[in-house]
């Protein structure tokens, strides 16, 4: 909510009105003219007349009024008063004005009607019957003393003076009560808008309370001032009078126990008025089949006792210093005030006055105004309990944020100090395992030497998996685009799977379309991890017997890959399908215990095929088995830019290749140079980033490759200087082996200047696959220009 100075706002409306109200007042009181109160030398007929006629004048039953107003209860059939006109107010043009609390009057003057209604001030000359007070009827003029008797109709207590005014003393009187009633009936309107503002602001329910019980207010101080006649409202009977006597304070008891907090002071006392407003309820249910007396009477006595009982309890919060309650207090006994005298004069308990009907109208513009400013005060409250409460959550969302980088930081250095430290010596297991291949073993041995070699395979790939994961789940995976082969990708996996199947055992068998492109362009190593965690899965799930089938193709007129990898297990139940792509769910809770595994194998599959480009989705799944398909995007590659049969090999070159191997682990570079050696390539070693680039200055090599995480200086530094202060190698290619294995990694290594990026434990036949692609590929590039050299020299 936007901050707005609601006292500023409300002392506004006050002065505002209060200067219209004076301005009125002013114009008013300006006005000089023949004024006289007939009512204290009236008399009032108390004996019994049924007839529509004045009583006879000797008839007994007169008693004298004595009182400036007179006051009486509703009586059947009629109530008669009379008194006499001097012949000087009847020479001139005069008027009778009964106010303020008269109903259906009839004035006879010398036993003759003088108008059959009465005419409301400000009325427009026609005539028009009013409902209740301000009656106006024009006297005729006459040479002598007349008798003047009255006769009402009353519905509810009579409350009214009878006066003789000129038409200069009428306009005065009209102008003075009219602006008393628009300005206190104005007052209560812009406050009750002011109200239903602040509600809509903060949408607090209190507020749309008070706004109910001030348009409760405003609509009985219309009624009590008469300017309901404005707005055309006319009513026989007085039904709505009599329920708004009773739903007022039913409003009424339902918002001070709120502002007041009474649930939490007094849970007690709340209970009462609960009951207290049920008692009322009840009796706006009963409404129309009360008289208006009975109406008034209970509605002042309980609601007098229900007010006057809210004051200790407002005491009690003030000294407490809640400053709402302060307003309360200040506000309300005026207010209480008015309402009991209003309450005591309709009832005839007190003599009244020809300002009863302003005393609530008057008393309610006081309390809203004062309300207002309570109410603006707990908005301040709210406010900076809120703004305090903010301020907190803020604190503590920024000490969580903090929490969670430094979690995530440690998270990321644990899981890649693990990663390294695991990947390290699976290097070294790998790198003896190739070794141990080509030797000559027996059966026994052989059948060890498959066991280790899968084991170390699979621990290779679920550490690789764990880090993918968390790449996944913070957005960090970002394809890199490359040459590669699919049909060495579907040899990799198969010769991986291969010792899985035969332990099942299970049928395991790949297929690719001859559509399928012999070289592609995109990002092999991502598309090999969704591949090796699809097939995983359908191998782990699919028993004994089973079959398995991995199946690629080309969509039609498009470079889409389609793989699909169908499994003979049981299935995915439909409740199931979208669980199965999200974390740590495998479907059914018991399907963990018995088949194993985390959860994360088609989750993470369908994080890096999205990252490919394509998607992945449940085929279609019975209890017989399972299809998973993935399609991926690719780029057509033209295959003359990489192949050229008489300079593949390094026998047609007449060249053997030469590579750096820079490991910073003294057994990790002797295997690996080991391997080289193997292979037939020579080899030499360094230690850390900077003897690489002292080396790759001082000569040429046909492919270097760079461990990462090294003292002295790192492979992704060593990289960039090598591409800016090695002539010889700028264009050498470089590959990344190392144990850090995540995605984000990845790209930063090849945004340094290296070539391709492996994962140790790097196995031979990736080795060969990296020799022949890119160290052969540099000694043909490298043979092709020192043949045009020659060529130049020769033609020269």
């Amino acid at each position: 909510m936007a901050d707005v100075d609601w006292r500023g706002t409300s002392l506004l409306v006050l002065i505002f009105s209060s200067l219209l109200l004076l301005s009125f007042c002013a114009t008013a009181a300006e006005q000089q003219g023949y004024a006289r109160n007939l009512t204290q030398t009236m008399e009032v007929f108390e004996g019994a007349w049924d007839q529509e006629t004045p009583p006879p004048e000797k008839h007994a039953g007169w008693s004298p009024i004595n009182h400036d107003v007179f006051t009486s209860e509703p009586r059947e059939p009629f109530v008669w008063i009379r008194g006499r006109i001097s012949s000087a107010e009847t020479i001139e043009q005069r008027w009778l004005l009964l106010s303020p609390l008269a109903s259906r009057a009839q004035v006879f003057i010398d036993g003759s009607p003088i108008s059959e209604n009465p005419k409301f001030f400000l009325e427009p000359p026609q005539q028009k019957t009013i409902p209740f007070h301000h009656l106006i009827f024009e006297l005729p003029s006459v040479s002598s003393r007349s008798d003047i008797h009255i006769r009402f109709e009353a519905d509810f207590p009579i409350s009214t003076s009878v006066k003789v005014l000129d038409q200069t003393a009428l306009f005065s009187e009209a102008v003075l009560h009219t602006a008393l009633s628009v300005s206190l009936g104005s007052i209560i309107f812009a406050l009750t808008v002011y109200n239903l503002f602040l509600f809509f602001s903060i949408r607090d329910p209190i507020y749309l309370l008070y706004v109910v019980v001030a348009v409760g207010v405003l609509v009985y101080s219309l009624s009590l001032t008469n300017l309901q006649a404005y707005l055309g409202i006319i009513e026989e009977h007085f039904n709505w009078l009599k329920a708004l006597l009773i739903l007022m304070p039913l409003l009424t008891i339902q918002f001070v126990s709120r502002i007041l907090q009474l649930g939490t002071l007094a849970p007690w006392v709340n209970q009462m008025y609960r009951v207290l407003s049920l008692i009322y309820l009840g009796l706006l249910i009963a409404t129309p089949f009360l008289s208006f007396k009975t109406i008034a009477f209970l509605g002042a006595t309980i609601g007098m006792a229900a007010y006057l009982s809210f004051l200790p309890f407002a005491f009690i919060q003030a000294k407490k210093k809640y400053q709402p309650s302060l307003y309360f207090l200040i506000g309300w006994i005026p207010l209480i005030i008015a309402q009991n005298v209003t309450a005591l004069d309709s009832l005839g308990v007190i003599k009244g006055s020809q300002w009863v009907m302003y005393y609530i109208p008057g008393a309610m513009s006081w309390e809203m105004a004062l309300f207002s400013l309570a109410l603006a005060s707990r908005i301040k409250i709210l406010r900076d309990e809120r703004d305090t409460l903010q301020a907190q959550q803020i604190e503590v969302s920024e000490k969580a944020r903090k929490a969670l980088e430094r979690s995530n930081r440690i998270k990321d250095d644990f899981l890649n100090a693990v990663s390294h430290e695991l990947r390290t010596p699976l290097h070294t297991i790998q790198g003896q395992l190739d070794m141990l291949r080509e030797a000559p073993l027996n059966r026994e041995q052989n059948d060890a030497f498959r066991l280790i070699e899968y084991a170390n395979l699979r621990m290779t790939r679920q550490v690789g998996g764990i880090l993918d994961f968390v790449d996944a789940q913070d957005e960090n995976l970002l394809s890199s685009p490359q040459v590669f082969e699919p049909q060495s990708l579907f040899d990799l996996l198969e010769y991986e799977f291969r010792e899985a199947a035969r332990a099942k055992p299970l049928a395991l068998a790949f297929g690719m379309d001859d559509s399928v492109p012999g070289k592609v362009f995109m990002d092999g190593l991502m598309l090999e991890k969704v591949l090796y965690q699809l097939i995983d899965n359908a191998v782990k799930f699919t028993p004994a017997g089973g079959e398995v089938l991995v199946r690629a193709s080309r969509l039609a007129d498009d470079s889409v890959f389609r793989i699909l990898v169908s499994d003979t297990g049981p299935g995915i139940p439909d409740s199931q399908r979208e669980k199965v792509f999200q974390a740590f769910r495998q479907g059914e809770a018991g399907l963990t215990r018995r088949y194993g595994g985390v959860g994360l194998g088609l989750p993470l599959a369908s994080s890096l095929a999205n990252a490919l480009g394509g998607q992945m989705r449940v085929l279609e799944t019975s209890n017989k088995g399972t299809t998973l398909e993935v399609t991926v995007p690719y780029g057509d590659v033209h295959q003359s830019e990489f192949h050229d049969p008489d300079l593949l090999s390094p026998g047609a070159v007449n060249h053997v290749p030469r590579i750096l191997v820079v490991e910073d682990d003294a057994g990790n570079r002797m295997i690996l140079r080991k391997q080289l050696e193997h292979m037939g390539v020579i080899s030499e070693g360094v230690q850390n980033g900077l003897e690489a680039l002292q080396a790759a200055i001082n000569e040429p090599w046909d492919m270097i490759i760079m461990d990462c995480q090294m003292p002295v200086m790192d492979g992704i530094e060593a990289t960039r200087e090598i591409r800016l202060k090695a002539p010889a190698n700028l264009d050498t290619p470089i590959i990344a082996v190392t144990a850090n294995a995540s995605e984000s990694y990845r790209l930063q290594c090849l945004e340094a200047g290296m070539n391709d990026y492996c994962t140790k434990p790097l196995r031979m036949e990736k080795l060969k696959r990296l020799i022949a692609h890119h160290a052969e590929n540099h000694v043909v590039t490298r043979t092709r220009e020192q043949r045009g050299i020659k060529g130049t020299l020769i033609d020269n």
